[in-house]
């Protein structure tokens, strides 16, 4: 009993020692503008050779990371987490590419690999296709972080994260093939057909799991305890890992997919089921729990890198070499799989191709991390060369992270694919402007009232006015920069537009206005014309309306149409997709005329310069005038139709509206806060 309680005693002070130190690294790495991943795993492998030497007793002597920790512990909240945060549309935009390097590239990738182990390593066939399958899963989270960072295009975030989550699973149904391969001891068609079938199962298997388990249990508990986060928030640690441990442990199936399935379907619900406070206190929740899994995984990846460095200088050259060599061999691979494949993809998409740019960052973005080494160390210890596949993982999985990781910013930046740096310094400046101003409207006014001092406030007025002229004259110096490069001018302009009009969807939904998933379609197009626009295409193309309809969408719809022509159900959707372009083009209307307004008083206050805005503001007043028609057309061809929809967004911001007052009531104190759900409950009662 009390050699049980000293073990749990040990663990406990061992995780709390990792969690400082995640906690202190995280600020630390933040100053030196150094990926937070990347530094851990620094502090991890320089934790692991030099406490053994500075310590009589080394407090982490027995951390250790195996296959079980990763895939049951880790796995599952950075797969949910990512999941429920996706644009579901969006997505699907970009489903072709991340498909085909999750499936086909991984088997390209994996093959290139086996190939070149086998003749440059001593590996055998079967530990270099064994190495091949595993180590072709990537774990970009250090680059998604910076893409966010950067301002990174969504469709190339997009492309990079869903590849990641989809062949996580791939490469372990992959390395399990090859594992039951093996263990057969025969390859021939009839092995690869039964393994084909299985790939297959288990893929839709964790599909349906995912599926299952969310709609069953997230959508129970909405119905019970809708507006309660913390019971929500319970619910959805439950959905994360039981979806993970019924698929993987249970099924046999993808416990990967399950998760990711899973997050998907909440993520649904939490965009069109939940309260606005309740989605955002699960998802700030999810990000809590990626950050302590993130920080635990990639300390303990150097903890155990650390460990095989002490090992392995004893070993013979030819085992380090035998480890540049892996680190060659996947690079090789994965420039074949992403150069050879996404043209293959542009083709099969028929829509904006995936250009080089893109490629060369997916390519280097491609890092290594938990799936990989939680595969490798699964291997049973008999395995021919267990230790040399182990090491081999861990020495790619420590290039990508420090080299590629450390880099990957620098290749984005030289393609100029993020936000141009002065956009910041401009934006500070400009809002620095315009607080000052009213500001300073706001000390004319107190000093009118005859409550302040005169001299206190035009000492006050001294200070923002010395304010004032600095932002003022910031402004002028980066536009006559800018000079220098219009086209830089105008995309710089022009990605601001792009958060004003970003903005001003955002203020429309919390004021009742614009409904949940017409607020998502429309936030698709704004990010579908900043991808434009950091692509020099000036003004944006504006997206089809027809483009608010995912291909996944237009693919189903297509084909229920060929099977049953004639079902009402079809006249109801033209229904919908009229009642998304009424609200669509009215939307457009005012958010083009606050731009032009916003845009103008930019100009006015020698905040922008007029000639560099003035396409922009035209651009804004055609599409006003157009979107103006379009409403009134509709509302004379359609009149019915657009009656209704007035009254159900007047509905959805009465109710949006009474919602804020009873929320005030209560923080005044006025309301019993233990009353706000038989209140809200009465109030669904009373607009059924």
């Amino acid at each position: 009993m009390e050699s049980s309680s000293s073990a749990l005693l040990t663990s406990e002070v061992e995780l709390l020692i990792l969690l400082l130190i995640a906690c202190l690294g995280a600020v630390t790495f933040e100053k030196f503008n150094i990926p937070y991943t990347v530094g851990l795993v620094l502090i991890g492998l320089g934790l692991g050779l030099l406490t053994p030497l500075l310590f009589a007793v080394d407090p982490l002597s027995s951390v250790t990371l195996s296959p079980n920790v990763i895939l049951y512990v880790f796995v599952p909240p950075l797969i949910f987490e990512s999941s429920i945060n996706l644009d579901n549309q969006l997505l699907f935009e970009t489903l072709t590419p991340s498909l085909i390097l999750a499936g086909l590239g991984l088997l390209v990738s994996a093959g290139v690999v086996g190939g070149l182990m086998v003749w440059l390593t001593p590996l055998s066939l079967s530990g270099a296709f064994v190495f091949g399958s595993l180590i072709s899963a990537t774990d970009p989270v250090a680059v998604i972080a910076l893409f966010k960072e950067l301002g990174v295009p969504k469709r190339l975030t997009m492309v990079v994260e869903g590849e990641s989550m989809l062949n996580d699973a791939t490469a372990i149904v992959l390395f399990d093939v090859v594992m039951a391969i093996i263990a057969s001891g025969t390859v021939g068609v009839a092995t690869l057909g039964d393994a084909s079938v299985n790939v297959f199962v288990v893929l839709f298997g964790g599909v349906l799991v995912g599926v299952v388990v969310a709609v069953i249990i997230f959508g129970y508990s909405i119905n019970l305890a809708k507006n309660n986060a913390l019971i929500q928030t319970t619910v959805s640690i439950i959905i994360a890992y039981a979806a993970f441990m019924v698929s993987q442990r249970y099924l046999q199936w993808s416990g990967v997919i399950a998760v990711m399935t899973a997050g998907l379907v909440v993520g649904w619900y939490l965009n069109h089921k939940v309260n606005l406070e309740v989605r955002t206190y699960l998802r700030e929740f999810w990000d809590y729990g990626a950050f302590i899994a993130n920080s635990l995984i990639f300390l303990l990846v150097g903890l155990t890198t650390s460990s095989f460095i002490l090992r392995l200088g004893t070993e013979t050259p030819r085992f380090w070499i035998a480890i540049v060599w892996a680190i060659v061999a996947t690079l090789i691979a994965r420039a074949v799989a992403v150069f050879g494949l996404i043209p293959f993809s542009n083709w099969l998409q028929k829509s904006e191709p995936f250009g080089w740019r893109y490629q060369m960052v997916t390519f280097w973005g491609g890092l290594r991390g938990a799936v990989a080494l939680a595969l490798a160390l699964s291997l049973d210890r008999s395995f021919p060369n267990r230790d040399l596949i182990i090491a081999m993982t861990l020495g790619v999985a420590l290039f990508t992270i420090l080299i590629a990781g450390t880099t990957t910013g620098k290749l984005i930046s030289w393609l100029k694919i993020d936000e141009p740096p002065v956009l910041e310094r401009l934006g500070k400046a400009q809002a620095t402007i315009l607080a000052k101003r009213e500001a300073l409207k706001l000390l004319h006014k107190l000093g009118l009232m005859g409550l302040f001092d005169k001299e206190v406030i035009v000492e006050i007025e001294e200070d923002y006015y010395r304010v004032l002229n600095t932002a003022e004259a910031a402004v002028t110096k980066i536009w006559d920069e800018l000079k220098l490069d219009p086209g830089l001018a105008r995309q710089i302009l022009w990605l601001q537009i792009l958060r004003i009009e970003h903005q001003a969807h955002v203020d429309l939904y919390d004021r009742g206005l614009l409904l949940e998933s017409a607020t998502r379609k429309l936030e698709l197009l704004v990010e579908a014309k900043r991808d434009s626009v950091l692509n020099r295409q000036i003004p944006p193309p504006v997206p089809a309306l027809w483009s608010l309809e995912t291909p996944l969408e237009k693919l189903i719809f297509k084909q229920l149409r060929h099977f049953f022509p004639h079902h009402k159900f079809f006249g109801q959707r033209r229904g919908q997709l009229a009642a998304i372009r009424y609200e669509y083009d009215a939307v457009t209307a005012y958010v083009s005329q606050k731009i032009v307004k916003q845009v103008k008083q930019l100009v006015a206050a020698n905040a922008v310069e007029s000639a560099v805005a003035q396409d922009c503001i035209i651009f804004y007043q055609q599409a006003s005038k157009g979107a103006l028609r379009r409403v009134e057309a509709m509302g004379t061809s359609r009149h019915e139709l657009a009656i209704a929809l007035q009254k159900q967004v007047a509905t959805h911001a009465a109710r949006t509206s009474e919602g804020e007052v009873i929320e005030q009531l209560i923080a005044e104190g006025v309301i019993p806060e233990n009353a706000l759900d038989r209140i809200q409950d009465l109030i669904a009662k009373e607009n059924i």
